[in-house]
């Protein structure tokens, strides 16, 4: 009997969050449950420097050891696109994905990430250029060209026009993020313009955006009434580690797999080891600590007390015995992180 047919499944890219360090940590305690891929944060080439050193440390493929990566780029320029795609290629990486997504003011007031979707035209010249050029060219160096978007700034049906542009040109894979750059995460999803989407592309599509859960993953497929061809998983992933998994075995059919607090307390240890060795000050590790556990933190029950505790710690060592209370006193959700008590908020 032939296995199930699965989307592939991808590990979105949250800045400041799955940074290198966290993906290699990830691979290596979760290697039975892994992405197909892992989508790294953005940089942003200009023409004076293509990849700084941090950004260069970041998809060096040696710094991603049993793992598939994926680089993005930050850019509304064609030839500090290029640029940065030419270091990438000579690294041995096959394919670049470009964010139209990220709603950040401070790079949309640039016209980069959903910014650019303001202007469907100076879009269509920046396809027209990076597709000419010998890299993007099949004939030539065949590097593949991903997009990660969102459907306009202010309104849905801004889409209407940014689809045909992107229906023009070679991409490889669209990734969709159903919502505007002013709702920045907050709503709901437009699930129908994701629908609309696969009845107007041929592009492969992968569906993003509030699916904390198999349930989610599976309620937005039986909407589109057929499997997409990805499935890229952001917050939901963070805070359940295992979540792939969970797609996997709901999208064929199978048993979920029981969650291991132990497991998840491992997970906690090697990063917070990790934090402490490379980042300067207790201050900077308590922070990175801290950013995690809002996103663990859904997976307990009866743990109001101790997310109190947590947020309120003013030193690491404080930081620590909050979390090993957290672990020692709580139980973790039946289910936990495959089930609607895993959403985050915002």
């Amino acid at each position: 009997m032939n296995d199930p047919i699965v989307p592939r499944l991808y590990f979105a890219p949250l800045e400041g969050v799955t940074d290198r360090f966290f993906r290699a940590i990830h691979a290596s305690l979760f290697s039975d449950c892994l992405p197909d891929a892992y989508f790294a944060p953005f940089f942003t080439p200009t023409q004076d420097t293509p990849m700084t050193d941090r950004d260069r440390a970041a998809v060096l493929p040696e710094n991603n050891p049993g793992m598939t990566t994926v680089p993005q780029i930050m850019s509304n320029t064609p030839g500090t696109f290029l640029l940065g795609a030419r270091m990438l290629a000579d690294m041995g990486y096959t394919e670049v994905n470009l964010n139209l997504g990220c709603p950040s003011g401070t790079v949309t007031s640039r016209g980069r990430g959903a910014g650019f979707l303001s202007d469907p035209d100076a879009l269509d010249r920046f396809f027209d250029e990076v597709f000419s050029d010998l890299l993007f060219s099949p004939y030539g160096g065949g590097m593949r060209l991903s997009v990660k978007t969102r459907l306009g700034l202010f309104a849905p049906d801004e889409f209407h026009d940014i689809l045909p542009v992107y229906n023009r040109y070679p991409i490889a894979e669209l990734i969709l993020h159903p919502r505007v750059r002013r709702e920045m995460y907050r709503g709901d999803v437009h699930t129908d313009m994701t629908v609309w989407t696969a009845q107007n592309t041929s592009i492969p599509l992968c569906i993003n955006g509030d699916l904390f859960t198999p349930e989610d993953v599976t309620s937005v497929c039986d909407a589109l009434g057929a499997l997409p061809h990805a499935v890229m998983l952001g917050r939901g992933a963070v805070s359940n580690p295992m979540l792939f998994a969970g797609v996997r075995a709901a999208l064929s059919g199978a048993k979920l797999p029981p969650i291991d607090k132990a497991r998840i307390y491992r997970f906690y240890e090697a990063l917070c080891e990790d934090a402490r060795t490379r980042l300067s000050g207790e201050r900077h590790v308590l922070f990175r600590m801290k950013e995690l556990f809002a996103y663990w933190i859904v997976l307990f029950a009866d743990a109001e007390h101790h997310r109190r505790r947590l947020r309120k710690a003013a030193t690491l060592p404080e930081f620590r015995a909050a979390a090993d209370a957290l672990f020692s006193e709580c139980d973790l959700y039946p289910d936990a992180g495959f089930i609607g008590n895993a959403k985050m908020n915002g």
